[in-house]
């Protein structure tokens, strides 16, 4: 490729961000990336969800001749990616088998034109002879293979077809290429050049580490309950949770409609249309909660997903971080919240056993193990993460899961250990940490009572304590070395040199036992910014991409809406100066936004000045008006006795309300009121704000149709059906 090596030094790329893509600056590694592209080197990028990958090839297309071949594994996000970017301004198609004949001819008309900058394809596509032959005859200026780990056998998503992508390198050898991942360990990343015969390319590495995201391990207990209890508290947002089996899924999708939670299920059993439809849903909020297999998710361009659940236990670290990583790549505070059971070991086993090689069977159980580690372990969970791909973190601490936020007691395990190791001993033979934790607890099963195990004096020493308690207390004495592990696909628990010095009351033992469940609460994102104007905003993006038939996030996400919330931008040069507005964009919706920021100032008293930063939401904020509410002082005495407005003081009763707080709506809004709301509701859906104020008429607030939305969102109202 001829690019000009100064092209950064020049600005030109900094131009072509703020225009296509409406930012200023580079997120970590972009502009080495791209420096590396324009050079016409070849590149391996490893960048965490939400850093930018896209990016890394999208911009150096808009500044080098010729067009941008993007091998994708997957549809759906071709047809994403290919809409964001037109949203952009930037001459984008996809090639894959969705599209009729015609519509065929006609992108590959446009390519042969000239007419494109950018084009995804399927690797089945790019590597057939036709379409090689095709491509030959065109200038091509780059080639970018997304979801390269798909490459590698040593990769959890490992595609044989991703092989045959070494055939680009010798078709095109003066054509730099460009490898892009998520996730990959060091012996994936080898494997990744070696199988797409990269030219000494220049390897970049991002951090593993998104401070967003808040993980929690919580001990399965009465899953479904669990997974309710959650949902109760975070209506309105976005989520995926995954699950096992088919059967599983469906089941969990089917009870949680019968709940009141609106839940679509995926999975490979379903035909591709019904698949496709229900991602289509998904993007564009139409449906908030997906429950579904790993079938779900690779390449989802979905910024806002609020939480990841998983309902059973993945089979690596790996494709915990790869599924995890789905949230938040907005930035915004997500959580990943794991249901663990030693049970699910048992599933994640059957996979492994059905395998090809040994060899393979042996790295898959070497891998579940580090995953059993990560869910048992009293160590910050981000940190064992990032080792698992070879990074530390520095300091050792997140902050954010629930090890650190929570840290575990510890107590003297002396009695415990030598308990165990006893138990160990009395049973002849080595056994598992699940048939010893039943011997412990005197369990009356048939496996117990034929091997004799009833007799032993271990048998029922420790009733006082569950199975999980002692099957953790057994992986916490295996991690510190008090008991060994031996055997591969059955592992066994054995007793070493240690064991006998803690027998023998020579060496005192230190364990581990969380204080209890973690509080699942999110903080309030983006603070500083003014709530209501923000989701007078978020119903006029809701409208327009209902309009233009694409997901709201394509028009602005929500970080660029909560920027407008609080800078409030007047005109259109304000308008540009907000990150994630180019000129494209202004072009095509600025006047609309501006438009409502307008009309926000006349409606929403709260939005005629920019709002004091971080105020207005702030947990002691919201106390304040919660204490004073209790006294008996109506929203409008609040408001003045606080000197806000009563919108500003509404948004907090709505926080409050959403938060689980005893509130009387009968206080806050009349009866009657109530049901025509209600009416409302049924008849135009809960989510556009404006579109049910518009309904209902001058004579209902904003505030009163919040209270109503939310009191019902907590507890599950159902609005009667109306013809």
């Amino acid at each position: 490729m001829e690019g000009p090596p100064d092209a950064l030094e020049r600005s030109d790329a900094y131009r072509v961000l703020k225009r296509y893509f409406g930012y200023t600056s580079f997120l970590p590694h972009q502009e080495g990336i791209i420096r590396a592209v324009l050079e016409g080197r070849d590149v391996l990028a490893v960048v965490a969800t939400g850093g930018g990958k896209s990016l890394c090839y999208q911009l150096p297309a808009l500044l080098a001749d010729g067009i941008t071949i993007v091998v994708s594994p997957l549809i759906a996000l071709m047809k994403d990616q290919v809409d964001a970017l037109r949203e952009c301004g930037i001459a984008a198609a996809h090639l894959n088998s969705t599209l009729s004949y015609d519509e065929r001819v006609r992108v590959e008309g446009e390519l042969c034109r000239g007419a494109l900058t950018i084009l995804y394809v399927s690797p089945e596509r790019v590597v057939q002879p036709g379409f090689r032959r095709l491509l030959q005859g065109l200038t091509i200026s780059l080639v970018a293979i997304d979801e390269a780990h798909c490459i590698s056998q040593w990769g959890h998503e490992f595609r044989p077809e991703y092989r045959q992508l070494a055939l680009l390198k010798r078709t095109f050898p003066a054509t730099p290429v460009i490898a892009l991942t998520a996730t990959a360990t060091p012996v994936v990343r080898q494997d990744i050049r070696e199988q797409l015969h990269l030219d000494r390319p220049e390897v970049f590495v991002g951090s593993f580490l998104r401070r967003n995201l808040h993980y929690r391990v919580i001990p399965k207990s009465n899953a479904y309950a669990q997974i309710v209890g959650y949902l109760s508290g975070h209506r309105g947002d976005s989520g995926i949770i995954y699950c096992t089996s088919k059967k599983t899924v469906e089941d969990l999708a089917q009870k949680l409609n019968r709940d009141g939670f609106l839940a679509l299920p995926y999975h490979a059993g379903l035909d591709g249309r019904m698949r496709s439809r229900t991602q289509e849903k998904f993007i564009h909020d139409a449906v908030r909660i997906i429950v579904a297999t790993v079938a779900f998710g690779m390449g989802i361009d979905k910024p806002d997903i609020r939480f990841v659940i998983h309902y059973d236990l993945p089979q690596t670290l790996e494709q915990y971080y790869q599924e995890t990583g789905r949230a938040g790549r907005d930035g915004e505070t997500s959580d990943c919240i794991l249901l663990y059971s030693r049970g699910d070991r048992a599933k994640v086993q059957y996979f492994i056993d059905n395998k090809g090689s040994e060899a393979e069977k042996r790295a898959a159980r070497r891998k579940l193990e580090q995953l059993i580690e990560f869910c048992e372990s009293g160590s910050c969970r981000v940190r064992m993460m990032l080792r698992y791909f070879g990074e530390e973190l520095n300091p050792p601490s997140c902050g954010t899961c629930d090890n650190c936020l929570e840290p575990r007691r510890t107590f003297d395990g002396t009695e415990i250990a030598q308990t165990v190791i006893a138990c160990v001993a009395q049973l002849g033979a080595p056994f598992g940490a699940g048939y010893i934790a039943d011997v412990l607890r005197g369990a009356k099963s048939g496996k117990v009572k034929a091997r004799g195990h009833t007799a032993v004096p271990a048998y029922g020493s420790g009733k006082g304590r569950t199975r999980e308690q002692w099957t953790a207390y057994i992986g916490e004495l295996v991690r510190k070395g008090y008991l060994s592990v031996e055997g591969d696909r059955y592992p066994v628990i054995v007793p070493n040199e240690r064991s006998r010095e803690v027998a023998e009351g020579r060496a005192e033992v230190v364990l581990s036992e969380r204080r209890g469940a973690a509080a699942v609460r999110r903080a309030s994102a983006g603070k500083g910014y003014d709530p209501a104007l923000f989701a007078f905003l978020k119903d006029l993006r809701t409208d327009l991409s209902r309009e233009e038939r694409v997901a709201p996030f394509m028009i602005f996400s929500d970080a660029t809406l909560r920027e407008m919330a609080a800078v409030m931008p007047r005109t259109r040069d304000d308008l540009l100066a907000i990150r994630g507005v180019g000129a494209h964009k202004l072009r095509k919706y600025g006047d609309a936004f501006l438009q409502a920021i307008r009309d926000a100032c006349e409606t929403l008293p709260e939005t005629a000045a920019p709002p004091q930063a971080g105020t207005a939401l702030s947990p002691a904020s919201i106390a304040e008006t919660l204490a004073l509410y209790r006294r008996g002082y109506t929203v409008r005495e609040i408001a003045a006795a606080r000197e806000m407005a009563e919108e500003t003081v509404g948004a907090q009763i709505e926080a409050i309300i959403l938060d689980g707080e005893e509130i009387s709506l009968d206080d806050l809004v009349m009866h009657a009121r109530q049901e025509a709301i209600r009416d409302a509701i049924a008849r135009c859906g809960h989510e556009n704000l404006r579109l049910l104020k518009s309904h209902l008429g001058d004579r209902y607030s904003y505030n009163e149709i919040r209270f109503v939305r939310a009191w019902d969102a907590v507890r599950g109202h159902q609005p009667a059906e109306r013809a």
